[in-house]
C-alpha cells in the first residue's frame, strides 16, 4: 500500500498482458490478420511522427495521447480499428465478408480492455457511480461524483473543505511523509472530519492505510501503484472492503488497463502543464479529453486533472467532455476558498 515510483507499469512492455474484448456475432472476418498487423505498424508510426513533429510546429512540447504511443498502445489502438472492422462486415460474393476499414478508433463500443491473465475476465467491477450530469436524469441509486475534487495535502485542508459548501469530495494525499502511522492517523482524522460533513473522502496512494483506518470512500491509484496494487493482490483487497476505486491514465495502453479493472472513475491528465507535480508525460490538450470521453463508457464519469487553475479553465474543460476537475491550487491558493469553489462548480455543469 506505500507509493512506488519509478517502478515498471502494467503498460510498459516490462510485462505480458492480455488485451481482450467482447466477442462479435459474426462470420466477416477475412483479413483480420493483415488488418491488425498493419494497424498495429500505422499507429506505432503515428506516435513517432507526431514526436518528431515536436519543434515545428508545437513550440517544442509534446502535446496528445498520439505522442505517448507505443508499441504496446499501438496494439491498443489497432485491436480497437480490428473490432471496428468486424462490427461493420458484410459478405461481398461467397463466403465471409471482409473486415471494413474505417477510421480511426473512436467508440468505447469498439475499444479493448487490458487484462492482467487470461481468467481476469471474472473479475468484478469496483462500486459504480455516476457523474453530475447524468444523475440529473438517471434513476440509478449510485452516488454521483462532485463536479470538482479537490486534492489536498493536509488535514487543515480537509477540515477547511468539508465545511465549505458545494464540496462533495475530496482527495488526501501525502507529499512530505512515508511514514505508516502518520498517514493512517491523518486518514483516521480526516474521515471522521469527512463523515461528519457527508463529504466522500478519497485516499491517494494508501490503499492498505485507508482500509485499515476505515471510513474512506474510495481509493486512487496512478499507474505505478496500480501496477504494485496488483501484485500484491490489492484489488481485490479493495474491492471486498466495499471502497470505490479511480484510476489515472496518460495513454491508450493506461487507458485499457484501466478499462480492465471495472473503476468507479477514470482520469486523465495532465490536461495542460501543472507545477504542482513532477509529471513524466507530456500535456495531454483538450483533444484527448474529448477522445477519452468517447473511448469510456458513458456509465463511467471522466476526471480531467492537471493545470486547471481556475473556472475559465475549467469551463473549456467541461466543454470537451469531463465531467469532474481534479483541483489543487484552483482552491488551495485563492484568496476565496468558498467564491473559488462556487465558481468552479459553475463552470463544471
Amino acid at each position: 500500500g506505500k507509493p512506488v515510483k519509478d517502478k515498471a507499469r502494467l503498460c510498459d512492455g516490462s510485462r505480458g498482458v492480455w488485451i481482450r474484448n467482447d466477442r462479435y456475432d459474426s462470420a466477416h472476418t477475412h483479413g483480420t490478420g493483415c488488418t491488425l498487423s498493419s494497424a498495429i505498424a500505422s499507429a506505432w508510426a503515428m506516435g513517432q511522427r507526431e514526436r518528431d513533429a515536436v519543434g515545428s510546429d508545437k513550440g517544442g512540447e509534446n502535446i496528445g495521447a498520439l505522442c505517448a504511443m507505443r508499441l504496446v498502445d499501438a496494439c491498443c489502438v489497432a485491436k480497437a480499428y480490428v473490432n471496428a472492422g468486424i462490427a461493420r462486415g458484410v459478405q461481398l460474393g461467397k463466403g465471409p465478408g471482409p473486415v471494413v476499414h474505417t477510421g480511426f478508433p473512436d467508440s468505447y463500443k469498439n475499444f479493448p480492455t487490458i487484462e492482467l491473465s487470461a481468467s481476469s475476465t471474472s473479475m468484478s467491477s469496483f462500486p459504480a457511480m455516476q457523474s453530475y450530469h447524468s444523475a440529473k436524469s438517471s434513476s440509478s441509486s449510485a452516488p454521483a461524483l462532485g463536479r470538482i475534487l479537490p486534492i489536498v495535502d493536509t488535514v487543515e485542508w480537509i477540515e477547511q473543505l468539508v465545511s465549505t459548501p458545494g464540496i462533495e469530495d475530496v482527495q488526501l494525499r501525502f507529499k512530505d511523509t512515508t511514514d505508516y502511522d502518520v498517514i493512517l492517523d491523518r486518514i483516521k482524522r480526516s474521515s471522521a472530519l469527512c463523515q461528519s460533513a457527508g463529504v466522500r473522502l478519497w485516499i491517494n496512494d494508501y490503499w492498505k492505510a485507508a482500509i485499515e483506518a476505515g471510513g474512506c470512500f474510495g481509493i486512487h491509484l496512478g499507474q505505478e501503484d496500480l501496477a504494485s496494487c496488483v501484485d500484491d493482490g490489492g484489488l481485490d483487497l479493495i474491492r471486498d472492503a466495499g471502497l470505490a476505486f479511480g484510476v489515472s491514465t496518460h495513454s491508450y495502453s493506461e487507458l485499457c488497463a484501466a478499462l480492465g479493472v471495472r473503476p468507479s472513475y477514470i482520469s486523465l491528465g495532465p490536461v495542460f502543464s501543472t507545477q504542482s507535480k513532477d509529471v513524466k508525460f507530456d500535456p495531454q490538450g483538450l483533444e484527448t479529453v474529448r477522445q477519452w470521453r468517447s473511448l469510456i463508457p458513458p456509465t463511467i464519469p471522466l476526471i480531467a486533472i492537471g493545470g486547471i487553475g481556475n473556472a475559465d479553465v475549467a469551463k473549456v474543460v467541461r466543454g470537451a467532455g469531463a465531467e469532474c476537475s481534479a483541483v489543487i491550487g484552483a482552491v488551495t491558493k485563492a484568496d476565496d476558498v468558498k467564491k473559488a469553489v462556487a465558481d468552479l462548480n459553475a463552470a463544471m455543469e
